[in-house]
């Protein structure tokens, strides 16, 4: 039998890889995988070496207007029936990506999305509060051409009655260590495209007054529906549009909040907008 041994800084990396799916070493750093950030690129090397390696990269180079996409590593399947050695669990316990084809145009949203539940994930462990479930749009159950499977679906898809669905970026339930539960819906947005921004926030309505996301994920409570975006001019082009929506009436105010990237991986809790208010308040 092939016994194989762990360095702390590969188990981390491949764990980690679990956690989250796709990393690049500057989120490994913030995940603290190692204590020496010049050690990491080495050991990444290593294990994305060999005909079976542990780890796969996905490089898409550059995009006009936006420069280099950050290389992303993700477990392959050796490295996940590795990983499960050391975690001592079954290798259908570790899940990594199948048949990984990526889009460049859409993988910066991927990553940005990682980032936010980084920053999720790190302020709940620094604050006591547990990650009861936290899925992104990327993850799936099911698949399209199995007879004994359901339907390939998003994790985080919610179910309306007309049929339709609503994919957010993010879902994720955190219990606080007073015991109290909150749902969030989380949308990450890239691009300054405010009416397709809106556009996709304003579907949320159908949800709410359905109270399909509290259906979907068995939450007694209004869930809180967050809006991330790039930069502060993002934010407040869609805060403004949205309040002028003629569909869009102050009743669904409360349900939003709005924050850009660089301040929710700073603090996830405080520094977050409502739709007509420009004020900064703390999220619960």
């Amino acid at each position: 039998m092939t016994v194989t041994t762990l360095t702390d800084t590969e188990f981390r990396i491949l764990d980690a890889l679990r956690v989250y799916r796709y990393l690049t070493a500057e989120q490994m750093v913030r995940l603290k995988v190692t204590s020496n950030s010049s050690h990491l690129y080495p050991v990444l090397r290593e294990l994305a070496a060999g005909k079976r390696p542990w780890v796969g990269k996905i490089d898409h180079g550059a995009m006009p207007g936006v420069g280099r996409i950050p290389t992303a590593s993700y477990l392959t399947e050796h490295g996940a029936r590795v990983l499960a050695g050391a975690l001592a669990v079954e290798p259908a316990e570790v899940p990594y990506p199948r048949g990984v084809v990526l889009v460049r145009h859409g993988f910066l949203h991927r990553l940005h999305t990682i980032d936010c539940e980084i920053a999720v994930r790190t302020w709940a462990a620094e604050n006591g509060h547990s990650v009861d479930y936290l899925a992104s749009y990327f993850e799936v159950s099911g698949a399209n051409r199995s007879k004994t499977k359901a339907r390939r679906r998003s994790l985080t898809k919610i179910d309306l009655a007309d049929g339709t669905g609503i994919i957010p970026d993010c879902v994720f339930h955190l219990t606080d260590p007073e015991g109290n539960p909150r749902l969030f819906v989380l949308e990450m947005y890239n691009q300054w495209r405010t009416k397709r921004m809106a556009d996709k926030l304003a579907e949320y309505r159908y949800a709410i007054g359905e109270r399909a996301i509290e259906r979907q994920f068995d939450y007694p409570h209004s869930p809180r529906i967050l809006s991330v975006f790039e930069d502060e001019k993002a934010l407040a082009l869609t805060q403004r549009h949205l309040s002028q929506r003629a569909d869009f009436g102050a009743a669904f105010f409360p349900f939003f909040f709005f924050q850009t990237l660089p301040d929710f991986m700073k603090d996830f809790r405080s520094g977050w907008r409502k739709i007509g208010d420009t004020r900064h308040a703390a999220l619960f």
